[in-house]
């Protein structure tokens, strides 16, 4: 069984009769014994991987409620409330009591062909959910890629070796923040509610880009329109490069909703 230790220090407070009150929250929690398949000799074991208990993660974060009665009249009455959570993981070890990793990593995910390959790293010391891929850093004038490789360095895309060592963390797909915000009012007999809420600091991959803006992948009749984006603003696509996954198609994933409007009327009683 997996173990979870939390420490969590809260502050609830209410003033102005009722009229605000809130919370916050700070929590610190370590989950020991994470799920994780072993590599293991054969014999003395029958088969080559063992499902075991192993492997730390923690996160930390704050989460804050705020609510307010801005206005409160007989005829007008406004309700409002923000909620606000931070949060940041870290996987602190894969390995177990009894089992241990070759590394201090592994991948995960996977984009479909013709790209065919892994879209997620999971490394000791860094966090849940890291987009793992080739980072490119501009385009020549022939519209092919200028990569940066795992010095640092800026290599033409003829040049590039495309080894696995020269992949880098170029995103993660968990928001570290999440936002909402609800609004009640009343005016007389009528009544009004919305619901709002938002994710931020996180990243997606758009897939749908990758296939199809790629102008070698896709039929004429079947590439986005985007195809002939000038890239950085340079120059379109060269048409002999090849499908791949990198960060140019790895985009800020922030939004904020509406979830639900609701307009109402009370009827008197006869």
């Amino acid at each position: 069984w997996e173990e979870k230790k939390e420490t969590n220090i809260g502050l609830d407070f209410s003033s102005l009769k009722g009229r605000l009150s809130g919370s916050v929250d700070l929590y610190n929690r370590k989950v020991d014994g994470l799920l994780y398949k072993y590599n293991v000799p054969t014999p003395p074991n029958l088969f080559p991987s063992t499902l075991a208990n192993g492997g730390v993660m923690e996160n930390r974060g704050i989460e804050i409620l705020l609510s307010v009665i801005p206005v409160q009249t007989r005829d007008f009455e406004w309700n409002t409330s923000i909620t606000i959570s931070k949060n940041s993981n870290k996987l602190k070890s894969l390995d177990g009591s009894t089992f241990k990793t070759n590394y201090d990593y592994f991948n995960a995910g996977w984009l479909a062909e013709p790209v065919k390959t892994e879209s997620h790293r999971v490394q000791v010391g860094e966090r849940i959910g890291n987009f793992y891929g080739f980072k490119v850093v501009d385009v020549d004038a022939n519209g092919k890629w200028i990569y940066e490789d795992r010095d640092g360095k800026q290599v033409p895309y003829d040049q590039f070796s495309r080894a696995p060592e020269d992949k880098k963390i170029i995103g993660n797909g968990l928001p570290t923040m999440y936002a909402g915000w609800n609004n009640n009012l009343r005016y007389k007999n009528f009544d009004l509610s919305i619901t709002m809420r938002g994710a931020f600091d996180y990243q997606i991959i758009n897939e749908a880009r990758m296939y199809y803006e790629n102008p070698k992948n896709s039929r004429k009749e079947n590439r986005l329109r985007s195809v002939n984006d000038l890239i950085f603003g340079k120059v379109t696509l060269n048409n002999t490069i090849d499908p791949e996954f990198n960060n140019y198609y790895v985009e800020d994933g922030d939004y904020w909703k509406i979830d639900n409007i609701t307009l109402g009327y009370t009827f008197k009683s006869i």
